[in-house]
């Protein structure tokens, strides 16, 4: 960090947080974090915005530490990220998705800004997540998952009470994001899985 203007580069942002420098780009053009450009042209982030945004990083990791990956088998497995914000509801669906696909290597994320790192840093093939969560919710945390080419899922699941007529009032799901009802149907969820 250079103390004398209290800021960070994009670069240091995102080894700090183990994530890619698009992410981070992405998150300075969204307004997540606030920063200007230098006359050279190159991103300074605000220290008070980064630091903001370590310190929820830290917290988001002590709420909730990863489940361990599954025993890898001669071919790579399948890479699964599930994001809830309710534990029995993570508990649910990781036992769902392992019964499905034994052999995923599974992360488990408390909240939206967990799983956007945790999918940044494992470049998951399948999301499962939660529309309805505290301080980023799931349609805020799919919109940046599939605005970014390099860590985009090839299966996305959403998963809510509320049915797709009712979750309009909140916002619209992108139409590859498949959406399913809670309390989940295993045969449907399992199907969703192994297709991907």
């Amino acid at each position: 960090m250079n103390e004398g203007t209290r800021s960070y580069s994009t670069i240091e942002v995102a080894k700090r947080l183990g994530i890619s420098l698009q992410t981070v780009q992405r998150w300075v053009d969204s307004g997540r974090l606030k920063a200007w450009k230098t006359p050279g042209g190159h991103r300074r982030i605000d220290a008070a915005s980064a630091e903001k945004l370590f310190v929820e990083y830290e917290q988001s990791l002590g709420a909730d530490t990863p489940s361990s990956p599954s025993l890898a088998t001669p071919t790579r497995p399948v890479r699964v990220v599930i994001v809830d914000d309710d534990a029995m509801d993570r508990e649910l669906i990781s036992a769902l998705v392992q019964a499905a696909l034994p052999t995923a290597q599974l992360q488990v994320a408390g909240n939206g800004f967990q799983g956007l790192v945790m999918i940044a840093r494992f470049a998951p093939e399948i999301v499962v997540t939660d529309v309805h969560m505290p301080h980023m919710d799931g349609f805020e945390m799919i919109r940046n998952v599939l605005a970014d080419a390099q860590t985009r899922p090839r299966l996305m699941i959403a998963v809510s009470a509320k049915s797709a007529a009712e979750l309009k009032d909140f916002g619209q799901l992108p139409a590859e994001v498949l959406l399913l009802r809670k309390p989940l149907e295993r045969e449907a969820f399992a199907a969703a899985l192994r297709r991907a």
